[in-house]
């Protein structure tokens, strides 16, 4: 209906470990490239190593991890850096340095959206190293400039385009709700955050912070060190998590290898490459795709199959005690929201 917006789909990223390691890397990589940035892909780090980061020239990373329901969040000491508010001044930088794009998460359920729209907006330029971030994300960035961070996130909300391109990659729940609640430490809540080197300083930028984090001195840390640099900042994260806490996913955002690629005539990785690309677009179409109606078809034929041999009591009263089963061992473990991006406000 005309006048009416469709809000942010709630399950448009996956936000459980398990989903992340097939396809998030691929839906990251065409997301960017459906809001028009150009030249720029996602891959997914297994070890956390300056060395295997650096193989990739890092742009920046986003990093996802289990958000830590019951831990307060402080207005004047982050638990690791400094809260850095005079980044966001045009006052405050040098001459050839730039004010950080910083915007306050007003919508709970696009973080992986917005964390890797905090290092697109503020890695755009034409020098090595800058992205072409095309001329639509040009425009809101633009438009967004002068704005606090509060309403540059009520104003990356209402994008109709960054909304509509999030939304394109959801995957297909016709049974979701659209109810949210405040999330508890009993719950599995998982959040996305970017890492970048700005004006040669090391940021964590996370929209549920107050201000962009610096790691480091002010102009430490260059984009040719930046995987030395980062590496340990996410360490600390981690380590402040138990031993049998593994539950973590590292993607770094670089330049599209294809470009390499092709400017050395190396055809067997250039094949590689767009064989990786294949299969992430057919993963983002699998996930896209709503299989109720032939789940209902495939069921249908199921249930015919046991009506006629007569064993479809015996079969339903299996499946009510599979499924008592699953629901009591997710209540021990906590798990009352399934995993899924919620109201940490």
């Amino acid at each position: 209906m005309k006048g009416i917006r469709r809000p942010f789909a709630a399950h448009a990223l996956p936000t459980q470990p398990t989903h992340i390691d097939a396809c998030v890397q691929g839906v990251f990589t065409f997301l960017v490239e459906s809001l028009g940035v150009k030249n720029v892909q996602f891959d997914e780090l297994i070890s956390l190593d300056p060395d295997s980061l650096q193989q990739l020239n890092p742009i920046g990373v986003i990093f996802l991890f289990k958000y830590p329901t019951g831990e307060k969040q402080q207005k004047d000491k982050p638990l690791d850096g400094d809260f850095d508010y005079s980044a966001l001044s045009d006052q405050s930088q040098a001459d050839d340095g730039q004010p950080v794009w910083f915007a306050a998460q007003t919508i709970q359920n696009a973080c992986g959206t917005q964390a890797l729209l905090s290092v697109l907006l503020n890695q755009d330029g034409a020098g090595d190293g800058k992205i072409n971030i095309g001329p639509s994300l040009k425009e809101f960035k633009d438009f967004t400039s002068a704005f606090p961070s509060d309403l540059r996130g009520e104003a990356l909300s209402n994008s109709d385009l960054i909304r509509d391109v999030h939304n394109s990659f959801a995957r297909s729940s016709p049974f979701a709700s659209d109810e949210t609640r405040i999330a508890t430490q009993d719950d599995d809540v998982y959040h996305f955050i970017a890492y970048t080197s700005i004006n040669s300083t090391l940021y964590e930028i996370d929209g549920l912070q107050p201000a962009p984090i610096r790691h480091g001195d002010a102009g430490a840390c260059p984009a040719e060190i930046f995987a030395d640099a980062v590496v340990p900042v996410l360490q600390r994260r981690i380590d402040r998590y138990p031993q049998t806490e593994i539950r973590f996913n590292l993607l770094a955002m670089c330049e599209d290898p294809r470009l390499h690629a092709r400017a050395l005539g190396d055809e067997e990785m250039l094949a590689r490459e767009e064989h990786k690309r294949r299969e992430w677009r057919w993963e983002n179409a699998l996930r896209r795709h709503n299989f109720v109606g032939f789940i209902g078809e495939v069921m249908k034929g199921v249930m015919a199959a046991k009506l006629k041999d007569g064993s479809q009591g015996a079969w339903i009263e299996e499946a009510k005690a599979a499924t008592e089963k699953r629901v009591q061992e997710r209540q021990k473990k906590g798990q009352v929201g399934g995993g899924d991006e919620m109201d940490v406000s």
